[in-house]
């Protein structure tokens, strides 16, 4: 899933690789993270990861873009496949200064509705995630969530493309007000990552790596 992520964003930005040094590569816990970051001057980051555990029996991809330079929420994809069953996530989180209008996306939403969704639950974020935000979940499904990554990934980079530029430095303090809560309330990968990396390098994987605040 995340070379649609990629392929979407470098379509309307140009990205341009960072050096993360030993960030790209985590492993411990039974685990291995694979990670890149790239920047897109004047637009803001993008960070990938691929994850694998349980011998490959369990495998995730994470995206995130962090706007920067253009006053979009920030994107998150998470694609966990584990003993058949296929997770995706596709999250929009209200860092915006002028909360900027994306109900464009929720025609992206009802194109895939047929799939099988699920209940995320109760989480510290909720009043930031948007609504447009979709959650699918099936046996051997991620054949049938491509397209629908594909879609929606193109549809959130044109709109951003399309967005307002912004104060960098305060919409950065904004996607921190995010990553410091992450940092604060905990939640599966956070506490993951505090577990491999120790509390402090953790913390700054997530602000300098993962969101780039």
């Amino acid at each position: 899933m995340n070379e649609r992520i990629f392929a979407a964003a470098a379509a309307r930005f140009p990205l341009r690789e960072r050096d993360i040094g030993a960030f790209a590569h985590i492993r411990g816990r039974g685990m291995t993270f694979e990670v890149k970051a790239y920047e897109a001057p004047g637009a803001g980051s993008l960070c990938l990861m691929e994850m694998r555990a349980m011998a490959g029996l369990m495998n995730m991809e994470t995206a995130v873009f962090s706007p920067t330079g253009l006053d979009g929420p920030l994107f998150s994809m998470d694609a966990i496949s584990a003993m058949g069953r296929d997770t995706l996530l596709l999250e929009l989180y209200d860092t915006t200064l002028s909360h900027p209008d994306y109900a464009a996306l929720e025609e992206i939403r009802a194109r895939y509705a047929a799939l099988p969704g699920y209940d995320p639950g109760e989480h510290w974020y909720d009043s930031m995630r948007l609504a447009v935000s979709d959650y699918k979940r099936g046996r051997r499904a991620f054949g049938a969530y491509d397209p629908c990554v594909r879609d929606f990934a193109q549809r959130y980079f044109a709109l951003l493309a399309a967005g307002a530029r912004c104060d960098e430095t305060e919409k950065k303090k904004q996607n921190a007000v995010f990553v410091d809560g992450l940092i604060q309330n905990g939640g599966p990968a956070v506490d993951q990552f505090r577990k491999m990396l120790g509390g402090e390098a953790a913390a700054d994987f997530l602000h300098k790596v993962m969101f780039r605040t």
